[in-house]
């Protein structure tokens, strides 16, 4: 038997080994996929049967890479965008970074509310998101929500104290884009605000003529 199976691992270019083989990596060699991952702590509770049913499941690391804040924090953020900026050129290599930019930022509690959010167009509220990494699950974001605003694109977050204080989104299509911004035309009706894409490192609000203002750092 054992010679049929060392022939086997042959024919496929392999060989038998009674001790596992042990290669050294020198750590300051692993880059990182991608510049910037936000420093919010998230707390986890296992999914029920109900609360798993619909949710959305996304990778830890785009947690609140597209997220809006109040716009009265514009030239706060405006600041942080400047310092990121400046953090992801100094590190990125041909094929990734060398370090990466942990965005501690305070969150302020939001006008709207999940309620709010439902009433948007095409809306619908679903549970917490589940958030992964790339070979395990670690939980349903507790306090957390979802909301699907149309093809495309959804809002999510977390809420204390039955307020909102994490108000992000995520766009997987082109008609995901004009979803979102339809929504961000309507909450800021409601409450003023701005929209932060983190990885294309650039600012979007409502200007003076009411039409879309983007500020790049």
């Amino acid at each position: 038997m054992r010679k049929f199976i060392d022939r086997l691992l042959a024919a496929v270019g392999l060989t038998a080994s009674t001790e596992p083989k042990t290669e050294l990596v020198d750590v300051d060699s692993i880059l990182f996929s991608m510049p910037t991952i936000s420093g919010d702590s998230i707390e986890y509770v296992m999914p029920t049967e109900a609360t798993v049913e619909d949710a959305i499941e996304f990778h830890e690391d785009m947690w609140s890479q597209l997220e809006f804040y109040p716009k009265v924090r514009l030239k706060e953020l405006q600041q942080k965008l400047k310092e990121y900026k400046t953090f992801e050129a100094k590190n990125r290599v041909e094929s990734g970074w060398k370090n990466i930019y942990l965005r501690n930022i305070s969150r302020d509690k939001f006008k709207v509310d999940v309620n709010i959010l439902g009433k948007l167009q095409n809306a619908q509220i679903l549970p917490a998101p589940i958030l992964t990494t790339s070979s395990n699950v670690l939980g349903q974001v507790k306090g957390g929500f979802t909301v699907t605003i149309g093809e495309g694109a959804l809002l999510y977050g977390l809420v204390k104290n039955n307020n909102i204080i994490i108000l992000a989104a995520n766009v997987h299509s082109d008609q995901g884009n004009n979803t979102l911004i339809t929504a961000f035309m309507s909450l800021n009706k409601l409450e003023k605000l701005i929209l932060i894409d983190w990885r294309e490192q650039m600012i979007i609000m409502s200007g003076s003529d009411g039409k879309l203002d983007v500020w790049k750092p």
